[in-house]
């Protein structure tokens, strides 16, 4: 087994919410993707990271716009996961297969997500083939249910 595929086998154990990344660029085009690599980075102030693969176009729309949300997305929301997952989409208007809502601050998110968290850039880091995107939160919500897991390659739930 090549050390790439030992990697990717052994981070497959690392079981993780799914979340979904979205900005709107100045011109007004929507983009967003699924990421594993999220996480809460400071309290004081309130900042969050995502990695993204610098082949990705959203590093540089978030560069551009100064701003992103993540959306955390509840257990019945594969479908969003899997849409923003698909390579090749391009940037659109508006949100087309999934439905989408936008915050106070103008950022798109999920409809329905489990919560949201909308940011303005605060730095953006190159780290081998990924950009660290971190993000200083400037607004949120938060309800009740069940989160999206991504174990092992494939979706769960939480078992109670």
């Amino acid at each position: 087994m090549s050390l790439a595929d030992g990697f990717k086998d052994a981070l497959s154990c690392w079981c993780s919410g799914v979340s979904v990344v979205t900005t709107k660029s100045t011109d007004g085009l929507m983009y967003g993707l699924t990421v594993s690599s999220f996480s809460s980075l400071s309290l004081d102030p309130p900042l969050i990271l995502v990695c993204i693969d610098n082949r990705n176009r959203f590093p540089a729309m978030v560069e551009e716009a100064g701003g992103f949300a993540v959306s955390i997305l509840h257990h019945e929301q594969q479908a969003a996961s899997n849409y923003f997952a698909r390579p090749g989409r391009l940037p659109t208007p508006d949100f087309t297969e999934i439905e989408g809502d936008w915050t106070d601050s103008g950022q798109p998110v999920v409809k329905g997500a489990m919560a949201w968290l909308a940011c303005e850039v605060h730095q953006q880091i190159e780290a081998g083939d990924h950009t660290i995107v971190i993000g200083r939160v400037v607004e949120t919500f938060a309800s009740e249910g069940e989160p999206l897991l991504y174990y092992r390659r494939a979706y769960r739930s939480v078992a109670t």
